[in-house]
């Protein structure tokens, strides 16, 4: 397939190098053996990213995370849905990320999306009363993702509301993203459903979450893992170039045709669920930071129990059991393999790794992501500083170090209000390997 503006060509990126043996291990024999040279640019370097650098600089890395989640769908033997969440504030291209995906006019990409701009988790399965007995099933939503990405641009309805509202959104989403079909049961309906293997991949945007809505996702268990897309505030001199090219229209259109593009290509040469993950090596070191970002998300996303003490607020005042990790390495792992994909190579590298640490953060509680970022940066974090990352009051921030105390992601020293000595937080000793990837990725 050709690109944009490329002459017709056959697509042969690599080829394989045979090479001498020069480790014991199983895993780096199998990437000795697959080493390979670039005997032409990767897809996406041609045809994505000269068009998302020239309208959307800050974006270019935001898009290469969605075409990862579209990368994974090649990958064969998954068992559960993959889910990545883009999460920013309003005005800030979360949407234009997955605009660019929607397919154009006549595009085989329809093949491959299912767009639906606002959804309730109960279109998985419809119980409405309204329909006919034997037009009920036409409205379910969920046979109609199998072997799609689901594509939602606004997320808020689900993420926001009662409580209540919450608990059975959330309930439904857990179903619906271990993979295995979804069944409920109604008065009106009795049991719908389906009992089969439903796989399909998601993207979404919200705007940024409230820690309540966090805390509920503990409570209840999680399948979502989340991208924040910087929210880099434009200076004045920036925002008048960019009110005098007029080319927002432009912007859109030629960016959402290089995607397309890129994507009918991708799936032309890596068709759904055909591509065994085996063959896209994971170097042992590198799956040793994948397992050790997976436990630091665990552990940071554990819901935090908070006691109102007299006089006082809210207070942090215990941690529970943190979610078995085990899910969140078999995501990373996958969003590492799609990246990799998506880059035409079939060894993970350290590239790939950059957004499973991305990733990573992005999922820890919003709240509490400036100050776990610091922490990696600096190794320590004081409450002033916390405080101005986190746009939030002295007493908040120390809250939230609290809270990251409890977690056991950092230590808490105490400061004093009458020497006017702040809290101090340290990265955990356990943690330290984060410091050590710091000018790496």
């Amino acid at each position: 397939m050709n690109g944009p503006n490329e002459s017709a060509s056959p697509v042969n990126r690599y080829r394989t190098i045979g090479g001498t043996m020069k480790t014991t291990t199983a895993t780096d024999a199998r990437i000795d053996d697959a080493q390979t040279v670039h005997l032409r640019e990767p897809a996406i370097a041609r045809a994505v990213d000269p068009v998302v650098n020239r309208f959307y600089p800050n974006l270019l890395q935001p898009v290469h995370a969605c075409l990862a989640v579209f990368g994974a769908m090649a990958l064969k033997g998954r068992t559960k849905p993959l889910s990545l969440i883009f999460e920013t504030a309003s005005g800030y291209g979360k949407t234009a990320c997955l605009q660019m995906v929607f397919p154009t006019d006549g595009s085989p990409v329809k093949n491959h999306v299912y767009r639906s701009d606002k959804f309730t988790p109960k279109a998985f399965v419809s119980h409405a009363a309204n329909v006919p007995s034997n037009q009920v099933e036409e409205r379910d939503l969920l046979p109609k993702l199998e072997n799609k990405v689901l594509v939602t641009k606004e997320l808020a309805p689900i993420f926001r509301g009662r409580e209540e509202e919450l608990q059975s959104n959330f309930s439904v989403l857990i179903s619906v993203l271990d993979g295995k079909g979804f069944t409920s049961d109604s008065g009106m309906r009795g049991q719908r459903g389906y009992e089969k293997p439903l796989l399909f991949n998601w993207i979404g945007a919200t705007t940024p979450l409230p820690a309540t809505t966090h805390r509920l996702m503990a409570q209840l268990g999680t399948r979502l893992l989340f991208y924040e897309v910087p929210a880099v505030e434009p200076t004045e001199d920036q925002l008048m170039e960019y009110a005098e090219k007029d080319d927002a229209g432009e912007a859109e259109i030629e960016c959402q045709k290089a995607v397309n593009w890129f994507l009918a290509d991708f799936f032309s040469r890596h068709p759904v669920g055909t591509y065994p993950a085996d063959d896209l090596v994971i170097p042992t070191e590198i799956l040793r930071q994948i397992v050790r970002w997976a436990g630091l998300l665990a552990h940071g996303r554990a819901e935090i129990k908070f006691e109102k003490v007299a006089g006082q607020d809210w207070t942090p005042v215990a941690v529970g059991t943190p979610e078995g990790p085990f899910k969140i390495v078999n995501y990373l792992k996958e969003i590492a393999r799609g990246h990799a994909l998506i880059h035409d190579r079939t060894v993970v590298n350290e590239a790939d790794l950059g957004l499973v640490i991305e990733v990573a953060l992005s999922s820890l509680p919003g709240h509490l992501r400036p100050i776990v970022r610091q922490l990696r940066k600096h190794g320590c974090a004081e409450t002033g500083e916390c405080a101005r990352l986190c746009h939030v009051s002295g007493p908040t921030v120390r809250k939230y170090f609290k809270e990251l105390d409890l977690l056991g992601l950092a230590a808490l020293t105490e400061g004093s209000a009458p020497t006017n000595q702040p809290h101090r937080l340290t990265l955990a000793t356990q943690y330290h390997w984060m410091l050590n990837l710091e000018n790496k990725v």
